[in-house]
C-alpha cells in the first residue's frame, strides 16, 4: 500500500514534470519497447542492429548501452533528457528496455510505444513485488502505452497477460500454435537454425533460447514493414551483448564464457543450452544477490546440480546480507545424498558420476578453483554478474570484471603446470 501511494503521489508527478520540462520527445520519436524478465537486453539489441542495417538512425536505452546508468530504466528526469538528446540529434526510433520497477514507478509515463513486445515472465523480483500477479500486472502496464502487443505464446503467463491487455496481439512461439511458430529447431556447436513462416533462420548464436528472442525480435520487425532478408543476413551473425554468452579466450583449451544468467530460468536455460553443446564437462561459477528476493536461492541451487557436473557457489552482489546465509540458501536446493562438497584444500573429483559443489565466498577464489579443477575440452561459464564492472559488498562497489577473474585464473593455472 505504501509503494503504490509513493508510486502515484512520488514517481507519478516527476515523470509528469520531466515530460513537459523537455517537451515531450518521446511523441517525435518511433519507440519499441520490450519487457521480460529474461532476454531483454539480447532482443533490444537484437532490434537496434536490425533497424540500424535498414538505414534507419536508431538509439536504444537498456542495461548495458547507457554509460553511467545504474538502472536499465532511469529514472524520468533522465529519461526524457535521453529522449530528448536523441530526437535533436537525428535519431528516428528507440529500442527501450522497459522493466517491471519503471513501469510501477510510471517512468515511462507520457511515452508511446509503436509496438511493445514481452520475452517472458518467470520467477524474480518478489522482494519488490511481493506476489507474481503483482509482477506480471505490473509487466502488462507496457501495452496500455502501446500500439501493439507481441506476445510469447509458450510462457507460463500468457494467458494473465492476455486478459489484462486491450490492443492487437501478435504471438510467437515453439510449442503453441502461433502467428511466428519455429519449426523443424536443429543445434549444433556452431549454429542454431529453425523455420518460420516457411522462412530459414540460421545464427551463429548457439543457444536454444534464442530461438524465442529472435521470434520476438522477427514479430516487432515486421509490424516495421522492414526487409525480412536485412533480418536473415543479421541474425547469422548474432549481435554481441557484453557480458551475455561472452567468450573469454585462454591457451589452456577451455570453452569460457561470460553470462548475465541471474534468475532459476535463465540459469536453467544458459545451462541447458551449454550441456548439449559441451564436449567435456560443465562448470558453473555463480551466487545471487544480497537485499534481493531469497525463495530464488534454492532453485538456482537445484537447477545447477541438474545440469552442471561442477558448480562454485561463490558471492555476488552481497549488499548488507552475509555471504554465508546466501550460500546456504542456493545450497538447500541442492540433493545432498546425490553429490560431493568439494574441499578446496584438496580439490580433488573422486567420484566423476557425481554432482560436486565448492561453497567459495570470495569471487576470485571462485574463479581460481574452476580453473585448476578444470580440464582441456571442458566448458567453465561464470553467471550473475555479466558487463556489471563493479561487486556490491556492504555499501561499497569494489572495481570488479568477470573477464578479468577469469585471466587471472589463467594466469594462476598456468604457474603451476
Amino acid at each position: 500500500m505504501l509503494s503504490t501511494l509513493k508510486n502515484i503521489f512520488w514517481h507519478l508527478p516527476q515523470a509528469i514534470f520531466w515530460n513537459l520540462y523537455y517537451g515531450r520527445p518521446s511523441q517525435k520519436l518511433t519507440l519499441i519497447g520490450v519487457t521480460g524478465t529474461d532476454g531483454k537486453t539480447t532482443t533490444c539489441t537484437l532490434l537496434q542492429k536490425l533497424l540500424e542495417n535498414n538505414g534507419l538512425k536508431c538509439g536504444i536505452i537498456s542495461t548495458i548501452t547507457s554509460p553511467g546508468l545504474h538502472t536499465t530504466s532511469p529514472s524520468p528526469k533522465v529519461l526524457q533528457k535521453i529522449f530528448a538528446d536523441y530526437q535533436r540529434s537525428g535519431f528516428t526510433h528507440v529500442i527501450c528496455e522497459v522493466t517491471s520497477h519503471a513501469l510501477s514507478q510510471y517512468r515511462y509515463f507520457g511515452t508511446h510505444f509503436k509496438v511493445a513486445l514481452i520475452t517472458n515472465i518467470t520467477h524474480e523480483h518478489l522482494d519488490y513485488h511481493k506476489t507474481m500477479d503483482n509482477y506480471v500486472r505490473a509487466k502488462a502496464k507496457l501495452f496500455t502505452q502501446s500500439e501493439i502487443a507481441i506476445l510469447n505464446h509458450d510462457d507460463d503467463y500468457y494467458q494473465d497477460i492476455f486478459r489484462l491487455i486491450h490492443v492487437p496481439q501478435i504471438t510467437y512461439g515453439i510449442k503453441n500454435k502461433s502467428d511466428f511458430t519455429a519449426q523443424k529447431i536443429k543445434l549444433t556447436s556452431t549454429q542454431l537454425s529453425f523455420t518460420v513462416n516457411n522462412q530459414k533462420m540460421i545464427t551463429d548464436s548457439n543457444y536454444d533460447y534464442q530461438t524465442y528472442n529472435i521470434l520476438a525480435a522477427l514479430a516487432a520487425y515486421q509490424q516495421l514493414n522492414l526487409d525480412i532478408n536485412i533480418f536473415s543476413q543479421t541474425i547469422r551473425h548474432f549481435p554481441n551483448s557484453k557480458g551475455r554468452r561472452e567468450i573469454v579466450d585462454n591457451d589452456l583449451g577451455l570453452r569460457t564464457i561470460v553470462d548475465f544468467a541471474h534468475t532459476p530460468n535463465s540459469l536453467d536455460h544458459t545451462l541447458s543450452s551449454l550441456k548439449k553443446t559441451s564436449k567435456g564437462r560443465l562448470i558453473v561459477i555463480f551466487g545471487a544477490t544480497g537485499g534481493r528476493d531469497p525463495s530464488k536461492r534454492p532453485l538456482m541451487g537445484q537447477i545447477a546440480s541438474k545440469l552442471a557436473d561442477i558448480a562454485i557457489i561463490t558471492a555476488d552482489d552481497t549488499r548488507e546480507e552475509k555471504i554465508e546465509t546466501i550460500n546456504q540458501q542456493i545450497i538447500a536446493g541442492i540433493d545432498l545424498d546425490k553429490s560431493q562438497k568439494i574441499d578446496p584444500e584438496h580439490p580433488e573429483i573422486s567420484d566423476p558420476k557425481k554432482f560436486h559443489y565448492a561453497d567459495i565466498p570470495n569471487r576470485q577464489d571462485a574463479f581460481n578453483l574452476a580453473i585448476a579443477l578444470a580440464k582441456a575440452g571442458d566448458t567453465i561459464v561464470a553467471c550473475g554478474k555479466g558487463h556489471e564492472t563493479s561487486i556490491l559488498h556492504g555499501k561499497t562497489d569494489y572495481p570488479w570484471s568477470e573477464a578479468e577473474a577469469f585471466r587471472t585464473a589463467f594466469r594462476l593455472k598456468n604457474e603451476h603446470v
